[in-house]
């Protein structure tokens, strides 16, 4: 579960500071408290570290702090919430139930979730592992019925949410789009055919094996789980805790710490849980339909940089950031957990993995296109004219959530299904918000003010209708 995080190592972007004075050769501890020196001050929420090099935990640290009300720093056995950095595990075990005969990759998402047969036409249980499936965003449909982070949702919840949706956002196969949706999904798979949850059947089958005492996967609140950082994200000056009460597993949920995660690193070497053909698997890049590489493997990005194999992937949740960066030719692995919502865990774990690697880097890739251009306000193509006629409440039966149009004077505002979003003329018939998403879209010239579709990134034509009862 996640805003979508990966660590990316191509480009300029993560040179490293001058002003940290790292150099190739330096023992894992100087480099490792160069960067994170560099970013988390005394007294602040921040990050623990960890660096495996042939197999063994080499270091471990900690910066910060895991409880700020109770005056806890953080140590090396604190545990996180390691959001997306979950997902890999997800595709572990389904793997493991191939390989015990109880599925296959290929077989359709309908066969284990029949109730999703509207919106799931032709997508397998490989597109959704390859982030190609093509299926809408369950956590936006749940911020649209007033969800927030903190709140309580359940698996239940979102499966029947899913379950409302008569199409998808785009053909299976078609593109990569990062989607939680299709890990929760494949979670509540292997919860059916294994017979346990996912926590459950990951418990067994992967943590207990590898003598991961410390990781478990958290589906039901309250949880106390002993050793477990608080999330942060900062407020003004102060930082407030920011932490979830969602459900959701799968694309998610998964907490652990650097020690338990250097033991589930070394067995994509060893096979000691799966097997070596197992772990081979879990390196095998998706590809669409045309034949385009996703260098997406399963709950891994993989991918070639500076003459090196990578195999990454980071996660953000509410006040946690993680990331976990292997290379594997060279037996080396950096794992960076946060419990700040501003840290780049990714960033942290790159820029101290190139230094521990120092002239086993090729040379720099050029980066062609830099960084991309900020946003512009879309100039209004169309006149609306009397706003009124666009003002009201609308329901959507399949996103089971209204939106209100508030007139305010001369402007339009969205609410219900947002939070105060300002709405303003775009292309003909569409209103648009200053970040160009979400986009509401009316009949051309505004011919029919009862209805439009609702367009985002994430959640790609959900139909609304105007609510005509009175709020009398």
């Amino acid at each position: 579960m996640t805003n979508p995080t990966v660590c990316c190592l191509a480009g300029s972007a993560l040179a490293l500071s001058g002003a940290m004075a790292l150099a190739a050769g330096d023992p894992p501890e100087k480099t490792v408290a160069a960067v994170m020196n560099e970013v988390v001050r005394p007294g602040d929420p921040g990050c623990t570290v960890g660096v495996v090099q042939a197999g063994a935990l080499t270091h471990a640290s900690a910066f910060g702090m895991a409880d700020i009300g109770r005056g806890k720093p953080l140590d090396p056995q604190a545990v996180f919430n390691l959001a997306s950095v979950s997902k890999q595990f997800t595709a572990f075990a389904l793997l493991l139930l191939e390989q015990q005969g109880k599925l296959k990759l290929d077989d359709p998402v309908v066969k284990y979730l029949p109730e999703l047969s509207a919106s799931s036409r032709g997508v397998t249980l490989a597109h959704l592992v390859h982030h190609t499936g093509g299926l809408r965003d369950y956590i936006e449909m749940l911020y649209m019925k007033g969800r927030g982070d903190a709140d309580g949702t359940t698996i239940d919840e979102a499966v029947r949410l899913l379950a409302r949706q008569t199409a998808p956002n785009e053909k299976p196969g078609v593109e990569f789009d990062y989607s939680n949706t299709g890990y929760f999904l494949l979670g509540v798979v292997v919860a059916r055919v294994s017979g346990q949850s996912l926590a459950e059947f990951s418990r067994r089958q992967i943590f207990e094996p590898l003598g991961m005492k410390d990781t478990s996967i958290v589906d039901r609140y309250p949880a106390p789980i002993p050793g477990l950082a608080r999330g942060y994200r900062k407020e003004g000056a102060a930082y407030v805790v920011d932490e979830t009460g969602w459900e959701q597993v799968g694309d998610g949920q998964v907490h652990s710490n650097v020690h338990d995660l250097a033991l589930w690193d070394e067995n994509f070497y060893t096979g000691k849980v799966g097997g070596r053909e197992l772990v081979a698997r879990m390196y095998e890049v998706g590809l669409l339909n045309s034949g385009k590489s996703t260098d997406y493997a399963a709950g891994l990005n993989v991918y070639q940089s500076r003459g090196l194999t990578w195999a990454t992937h980071g996660g953000s949740w509410v006040g946690y950031r993680s990331s976990l960066v292997r290379v594997p030719g060279e037996h080396l692995s950096v794992i960076v957990l946060c419990n700040r919502a501003e840290a780049d865990a990714g960033d942290y774990a790159s820029r101290i993995a190139r230094t521990l690697l120092g002239d086993k880097l090729g040379p720099a890739e050029a980066d062609p296109e830099g960084e991309e251009p900020a946003p512009q306000p879309m100039a209004a193509k169309w006149d609306p004219g009397d706003l009124s006629r666009y003002a009201g409440a609308y329901y959507s039966e399949e996103a089971d959530a209204r939106c209100v149009l508030d007139q305010r004077g001369a402007r339009l505002v969205l609410e219900g299904c947002a939070r105060g979003e300002v709405l303003k003329p775009g292309k003909p018939g569409e209103f648009v918000t200053d970040g160009g998403s979400p986009v509401l879209r009316f009949a051309p010239g505004g011919a029919d003010p009862d209805r439009f579709i609702y367009w985002s990134p994430a959640l790609r034509g959900l139909p609304f209708r105007k609510i005509k009862e009175s709020f009398e």
